[in-house]
């Protein structure tokens, strides 16, 4: 992973870049799986604080988050709470992408004939795994 840092307007710090470093990276190191490269960007604007985080993964996502406060230590830790939030979806959405377990469970029966509609037993147990099934749906 390849990280860079910037300071506008503002002197770079060595402290800020650890405690970035140690906050966001760590963040990003616990939910990567492939190589990712990080910017962050910190600035100052009158008396708002920016923090702004630009992260290109392997995994083929791009990521922009941006905190702001009065301090800039509070918005690494907001910028960090918003890209854990953002990157747990992400994992989400890579981990779920196909259909839903809950339907391998259900028995798949033959299509019965009109004759045989009234014939068919129906149980309890069996309509209760279908509702839960299509309620996760």
């Amino acid at each position: 992973m390849r990280s860079q840092f910037s300071f506008k307007h503002m002197k770079s710090s060595s402290a800020l870049s650890e405690y970035a470093a140690d906050k966001i990276l760590g963040c990003i190191e616990k939910l990567a799986t492939k190589p990712i490269d990080t910017h962050i960007t910190f600035h100052i604007e009158g008396v708002d604080h920016t923090a702004h985080c630009s992260i290109k993964g392997g995994d083929g996502f791009n990521f922009e988050v941006e905190a702001r406060s009065s301090d800039m230590y509070s918005s690494i830790d907001l910028l960090g709470d918003k890209l854990f939030a953002l990157l747990v979806k992400q994992k989400e959405k890579l981990k779920n992408h196909k259909a839903s377990p809950a339907l391998k469970h259900l028995a798949v029966l033959p299509t019965p004939t009109p004759e045989d509609c009234d014939t068919v037993p129906v149980d309890a147990k069996d309509l209760l795994k279908y509702e839960k099934a299509r309620k996760r749906l």
